[in-house]
């Protein structure tokens, strides 16, 4: 599948198209396995994005996205990858998701409980769904556009996660003719 079929199926499947931004770092090959040149993120929004995107992307019977390097995924697209715009609606997004924690439940993302995140990311989805006419970016849905692509462009999200089928059924060249019925030709 090429890049560019996955991120339509990615952005059907998100409910909106995918940044701009996004869509050209992937498109240009940009990995989780790439690192951010000059990295925006704080030590502790850096550990905010790793709790979330876990809660997003959890680990089970397939790898998670921490398994996948998403984190970094995530932090190279912001700092390498977002305009300043971009970048302080993001920022400015995750500070406003750890306020909300702070007045909720009277502790900062970090120190919350995976039941705490949960709820938060319930509570911002609600909003963002709220928000969808507005133009500005909402930071649930930057987040799990971030969380769902960096996971399914890694190699565990692409190879674990999906059914890998490397050549769909099998080649049978001398089929009978009698099990088709008729046959289509593009020629008239």
């Amino acid at each position: 599948m090429s890049r560019r079929k996955f991120l339509k199926q990615v952005a059907i499947v998100l409910g909106a198209s995918v940044s701009a931004s996004l869509g050209a770092a992937v498109l240009k090959g940009v990995t989780v396995d790439s690192t951010a040149k000059n990295n925006v993120l704080s030590g502790a929004q850096q550990q905010i994005i790793t709790l979330l995107s876990e809660r997003i992307i959890p680990k089970t019977d397939t790898p998670g996205a921490i398994d996948a390097g998403v984190p970094a995924f995530i932090s190279l697209i912001v700092s390498d990858w977002y305009n300043q715009d971009e970048k302080n609606a993001f920022v400015g997004g995750l500070n406003e998701m750890d306020g909300y924690c702070l007045r909720q439940f009277n502790c900062s993302l970090e120190k919350a409980t995976s039941a705490q995140h949960d709820l938060i990311l319930t509570a911002f989805e609600s909003r963002a769904e709220q928000s969808k006419s507005s133009d500005k970016p909402y930071i649930f849905s930057t987040l799990r556009e971030l969380v769902v692509v960096g996971f399914f462009t890694s190699k565990p999200g692409a190879m674990q996660a999906l059914k890998h089928n490397h050549v769909a059924g099998q080649f049978i060249g001398d089929y009978p003719l009698s099990k088709v019925g008729k046959a289509w030709s593009p020629s008239y």
